[in-house]
């Protein structure tokens, strides 16, 4: 008995080294300055990366505190020198761990953004999951430093708008480990949410995607056809499709999806390749302008074969653009190929031949309406 009560202690005192020691790289929170987002620029002229951070601060005000933030940006010939350089300004180190955004201007993403990501993906006290945006027509300090408020912290408020895009698919969910995985697959080009300040203070819109090829911008895509793209590769969740004067008529239609479920495939021929796009998106009358019923069986059909019809032209429209304007195989078709038709991809790689701009697409589009909100009827005003 006395020798099973002294296994145990000394199994007590062994593991209390364990259980109650603190982590290893500890610091206190008020030596650090807490990072919310950084922007990335570059001087065309030096050559020189500048990055600018957003720091979050507290100034107490009587029995409450109010929590706001400031930017300290420095330049360096590397993001990593730069980022040190922030650190002489600010006078203690910069905590990352909770930093949302890395916004990247239009010059660094043409020049490449690989040194961004890099320093971001190397570094163990950077976060993978943070949103990466691309700025167009503003230098990215520009869009970081747009406060709407003085006590605003731009970057959250940039991380909550990307949290919500679900709702529009006007932009792609861009996270800094999505990119660089996807980069990191033959042949696939990727798609970064992109914005622009807004024209009033404090605004940031979003205007659609930027479009990469390996790790350069070569253009970009508007809000409506990021959501067709988003349709194509089956990452669209929720999404606005506006009809004008459906049928020749007065009345505009606005249907709202709620779900869509696309599918491709692929197929070979006598040495051509096309691809097959069925998409098969379900749908509600969210809004009605006009004094036409479409929820009459007829006129209900009528607005389903114009809707139709639009979905088929913008994705027709957007895959002829990525192939001729960019030769950017966003969507992921060679891919497919790959996974699905090996020997097809092997010879149009040993031929030297790109199957994404070789490829003839046939696009069908079956479109379900399932209700109409609250209403059936639209709004009348009395004579």
């Amino acid at each position: 008995m006395k020798k099973s009560k002294l296994v145990i202690l000394i199994f007590i005192i062994a593991m209390c080294p364990i259980t109650l020691c603190g982590c290893w790289n500890y610091k206190e929170i008020d030596s650090m300055a807490i990072v919310a987002g950084m922007a990335i620029d570059k001087d065309i002229i030096t050559n020189k990366y500048t990055i600018t951070v957003e720091i979050i601060t507290s100034q107490s005000q009587g029995s409450s505190s109010i929590i706001s933030s400031e930017f300290y940006s420095s330049e360096g010939d590397s993001i990593l020198s730069a980022e040190r350089a922030v650190v002489g300004k600010t006078g203690i180190p910069l905590l990352w761990y909770e930093a949302k955004v890395a916004i990247i201007s239009e010059s660094v993403a043409r020049d490449g953004v690989i040194p961004v990501i890099d320093w971001s993906n190397r570094d163990s006290d950077l976060r993978a999951d943070m949103w990466m945006i691309i700025t167009k027509g503003n230098s990215a300090a520009e869009v970081l430093k747009n406060k709407f408020k003085p006590d605003q912290i731009v970057s959250l408020h940039l991380n909550d708008t990307m949290n919500r895009g679900k709702l529009l698919s006007k932009f792609p969910e861009s996270k800094l480990w999505s990119f660089i995985d996807g980069i990191a697959s033959e042949g696939k080009s990727e798609a970064v949410a992109a914005v622009k300040n807004g024209p009033s203070n404090g605004t940031i819109d979003h205007i659609g995607c930027a479009i990469f090829k390996s790790d350069k911008l070569v253009g970009y895509l508007n809000g409506d056809e990021t959501l067709y793209m988003l349709m194509i590769k089956n990452k669209i969740k929720e999404g606005v499709i506006t009809l004008k004067n459906v049928s020749n008529s007065d009345t505009s239609i606005t249907l709202e999806i709620f779900e869509n479920r696309t599918k491709l495939t692929p197929l070979y021929n006598n040495g051509k390749v096309s691809l097959i796009i069925d998409i098969y998106p379900v749908s509600i009358i969210s809004e009605v302008g006009g004094s036409k019923d479409f929820m009459k069986e007829e006129n209900l059909e009528i607005l389903q074969s114009e809707a139709e019809k639009k979905i088929k032209t913008q994705v027709q429209y957007l895959i002829s653009k990525l192939q001729k304007d960019y030769d950017c195989d966003v969507l992921g078709f060679g891919e497919l190929f790959e996974k699905e038709r090996p020997k097809v991809s092997e010879n149009f790689k040993k031929n030297g031949e790109d199957i994404f701009t070789s490829l003839t697409t046939e696009v069908n589009v079956h479109l379900q309406i399932r209700a109409s909100g609250k209403t059936i009827k639209p709004i009348v005003i009395g004579k």
